[in-house]
């Protein structure tokens, strides 16, 4: 049995130690940083199981393939594989559904709030510069807030579970029921969530519909002085209007840990946006997380070998039932 491990070179220890932790004599295990895809790989038609992170694979790369049997991400995303196609052809993908992911994003957009509310990147840079704030204080409380959520999967209802008792009133935007244990959410369209919260945050995975989605009108539908948050996928929002002078006046801040092009490239617009917080698709890689998803990623993977379900299978249409 032939295993492909592939991801990019910052993967590297993370990846290693995977390979490191499969049992010797249970498969052979190649690792690849330089694959843009994994049909670039020479042993490709001989690979029973591939581990990609954040690589692609479609349906032109499993038919190159016709010993794979088994697609393992050891991450929550899985935008550049071709679930239906691997169904169609038998192949199990899983992916890395843990929830320490969730609750770290979930914190992490609190982070995001609370840091973006307060002022905080303004407040270090005159520290750091020996300035004194001369004017009226530009921070802002949680409490009394409007939060707008589109999307209500995992992350969102984690979210909301830690803005009880904050005082903040929050909106939802969703195609699926929003139920809550504790309440106090209210469900509204699209418009209605723009016009009225403070704070918006799209939670939403990539597609056709979610592409896209926040363009310059949507973005200058938004309340005058509200705060844009993206921490799920960087093309939900037109980057180039984030960066327009009319959107820039017009909100009081982004925070953004995604990317339309990830790494952010150095001659970005975004890089010198006067009112953003960046991070380089990070914020939620905690310890705990990474330790969860390694440790899935290692049971779908000796699952897998075994010929057992996995327990995270994304498409049990496949042949495959979820352990």
């Amino acid at each position: 049995m032939h295993i492909l491990i592939a991801g990019p070179d910052n993967a590297r220890p993370f990846l290693e130690k995977l390979a490191a932790a499969i049992p010797k004599g249970g498969a052979d295990v190649a690792c690849r940083y330089d694959l843009d895809r994994p049909s670039d790989y020479d042993k490709w038609a001989d690979t029973d199981i591939l581990v990609a992170f954040a690589r692609p694979c479609d349906r032109r790369d499993m038919d190159l393939a016709p010993r794979l049997g088994a697609i393992i991400l050891p991450s929550l995303g899985f935008d550049g594989v071709d679930i239906d196609a691997a169904t169609a052809r038998g192949i199990a993908v899983a992916n890395g559904h843990v929830i320490e992911n969730f609750e770290t994003v979930a914190e992490a957009a609190f982070l995001f709030m609370l840091m973006s509310l307060y002022d905080i990147h303004e407040a270090q840079a005159r520290l750091r510069l020996g300035a004194i704030r001369t004017g009226p204080p530009a921070a802002r409380m949680l409490k009394g807030k409007t939060i707008g959520i589109i999307g209500f999967g995992n992350i969102a209802r984690a979210l909301v579970g830690r803005l009880e008792g904050w005082g903040a009133r929050t909106l939802v935007s969703s195609r699926s029921p929003i139920a809550h244990p504790g309440g106090g959410v209210i469900r509204c369209d699209l418009d209605t969530l723009l016009a009225n919260s403070d704070i918006v945050l799209p939670l939403v995975p990539l597609t056709g519909e979610t592409q896209g989605l926040f363009t310059k009108k949507r973005l200058l539908s938004m309340k005058r002085g509200a705060l844009f948050i993206n921490l799920s996928r960087g093309a939900v929002v037109d980057e180039a209007a984030l960066c327009d002078p009319e959107v820039i006046g017009h909100l009081g801040g982004i925070a953004l840990d995604v990317f339309e092009v990830e790494p952010l490239p150095k001659d970005s617009p975004l890089r010198h946006h006067p009112k953003a917080i960046l991070t380089g698709h990070e914020i939620a890689h905690t310890q705990e997380n990474l330790t969860a998803l390694f440790d899935m990623a290692l049971k779908n993977i000796l699952s897998a070998v075994a010929g057992d379900a996995m327990p995270t299978l994304l498409n049990p249409a496949s042949g495959q039932v979820s352990g």
